[in-house]
């Protein structure tokens, strides 16, 4: 009478590993197939000769067939761009760059964390405006599909 629930056991676990096993596999699926390859991109932030901290970094691509990507500088102001995961990289190709750093700061000039009351707090960019925009900002970066693409420093002034 024990054969029963022992191969019962058996074949449940066997289920639950095959059930991991295929579900934690990394094949594609419809959201990944056709996605254009990426490559690592990593780089600096610094304004004034000084690293911009928690600076929000946006990639355009010139390709059409290309896909944007982002990146958050560190207290260092590196960063490693995503596009589709953290820190997957970027499309082949030139790209676009634009920059901004903003926060919600109160009358005082203090930033805020949470905001309490409507008016009570503004947004506030941290660095020139030109940089938010790709056009303005005249920042282009060129991924290759061969290895990591260290950006090195990319230098902002006021």
């Amino acid at each position: 009478m024990n054969t029963p629930i022992v191969s019962f056991k058996a074949a449940l676990t066997l289920a639950i590993m095959t059930v991991a096993v295929v579900g934690c596999s990394k094949s594609e699926d419809k959201w990944t197939q056709g996605r254009p390859p990426v490559y690592p991109a990593s780089g600096y932030i610094l304004l004034d000769g000084k690293p911009v901290e928690k600076a929000t970094v946006t990639f355009q691509p010139d390709d059409p067939e290309g896909r944007g990507g982002y990146a958050t500088t560190d207290s260092n102001g590196y960063f490693e761009a995503q596009t589709y995961e953290p820190g997957d990289g970027l499309t082949a190709g030139k790209h676009l760059v634009a920059i901004q750093k903003t926060a919600f700061v109160d009358k005082a000039g203090n930033i805020v964390e949470e905001i309490r009351e409507p008016g009570s707090a503004i947004e506030k960019s941290f660095l020139p405006k030109k940089y938010a925009s790709f056009e303005k900002s005249e920042i282009e970066v060129e991924i290759k599909a061969d290895g990591e693409n260290d950006l090195g420093e990319i230098k902002l002034s006021e």
